[in-house]
């Protein structure tokens, strides 16, 4: 009878850890989803991560994809989730009648393929090195912050009228990630929000947009 209800307490205790990995899972991809539309509304232009197995065919999540990244400027590979095989993954760019299939690399490539361009504009990084850059955007949110990373202060202008820009994303995102895409303090966030009367976001939000 005591080995019964063990048995039951394990059980019930796996089915919650699965249950929380879950919810962690689907908050991860709502927010990468969030905020990549977020960059489009500030940038004009649509990121897409892309990877599919070559081995087993499992199409990758993008947060999947990042997950799987090794973080070695070497090692320009994402795991798949089915079978762990390592290939390299796409990030596919839509802009004003445009798609561009380039490159997707880790936050650790992007940073250290930065080193060296901090005197190029975000227009002669975006044409000159189109990956770099935009990979970099995909994991900092924008460009003066990846170099901010690096410990180099980026010194071009990237986005121009935000506020207007931010506002249908205002309680949809944390603040945090908000003011990360528009290099600003997030008390300047928390301070149009409030303006606006937007509640700050939740994982209340994430139910309400799924379903």
């Amino acid at each position: 009878m005591i080995g019964c209800h063990l048995s039951q307490r394990v059980e019930q205790r796996l089915e919650a850890k699965q249950e929380i990995k879950l919810e962690q899972a689907v908050k991860a991809e709502y927010v990468l989803s969030a905020r990549l539309a977020l960059v489009q509304a500030l940038r004009g232009e649509k990121y897409e991560p892309k990877a599919k197995c070559p081995e087993c065919g499992r199409d990758l999540t993008a947060v999947e994809i990042i997950r799987g990244f090794n973080q070695n400027p070497n090692d320009f590979t994402t795991r798949c989730t089915r079978c762990g095989f390592r290939f390299e993954p796409k990030l596919i760019c839509f802009g004003k009648g445009s798609k561009m299939e380039l490159p997707f690399y880790c936050d650790s490539q992007a940073l250290n393929q930065l080193r060296g361009l901090q005197n190029l504009t975000a227009e002669e990084l975006a044409t000159k090195h189109p990956a770099i850059y935009r990979s970099s955007i995909v994991h900092n949110g924008g460009i003066r912050q990846a170099f901010a990373k690096i410990g180099i202060d980026y010194q071009h202008e990237e986005i121009h009228d935000w506020k207007n820009k931010i506002k249908p994303f205002l309680g949809k995102l944390p603040d945090t990630i908000v003011a990360e895409c528009v290099d600003v303090p997030v008390s300047a966030i928390r301070r149009i929000r409030k303006k606006l009367g937007i509640e700050r976001f939740t994982n209340k939000v994430i139910i309400n947009e799924k379903y």
